[in-house]
């Protein structure tokens, strides 16, 4: 990871801590090196991709929606936490998943190609945050 962080974010950690079970659920019940192998090579025929409003119907969205960017969650925590989030990075979320990584195989195969492609979804995850950040702003959070 290129950038770390001295402490987990306290947003990301609750997060992953309440998403674990069901994250866990879904790798289990696909086959990662097929599903890891399509997404990358979306990654490689499109190395400059910005998401639109389809992302959610595919494979990467699925993977973001899932474990990124949850709009159930962001609705639950405090306009404070938004703030902490909203200023938060990829690789704090990355960090959040890492003592995960030593307890399930699953969790680090997906930390792992995450930080394999760190440029890449560092750059999906900054659009995708500003996209929920406006709305949220638009649905009057204090952000």
């Amino acid at each position: 990871m290129s950038q770390e962080t001295s402490e987990t974010n306290p947003i990301w950690a609750r997060f992953v801590a309440l998403q674990m079970e069901s994250w866990l659920q879904w790798l289990r019940n696909i086959h990662l090196p097929s599903y890891f192998d399509m997404i990358e090579r979306f990654i490689h025929l499109n190395p400059y991709y910005y998401p639109d409003d389809s992302i959610t119907d595919s494979d990467i969205g699925q993977l973001f929606d899932r474990m990124v960017i949850n709009r159930e969650f962001m609705d639950q925590i405090s306009d404070r936490g938004l703030l902490v989030w909203a200023n938060s990075g990829f690789p704090e979320f990355l960090a959040a998943l890492k003592p995960y990584s030593k307890i399930y195989p699953e969790i680090s195969l997906v930390s792992s190609f995450f930080e394999e492609h760190l440029v890449w979804f560092r750059r999906l995850y900054q659009f995708l945050r500003a996209e929920l950040i406006m709305q949220l702003r638009e649905e009057g959070r204090q952000i």
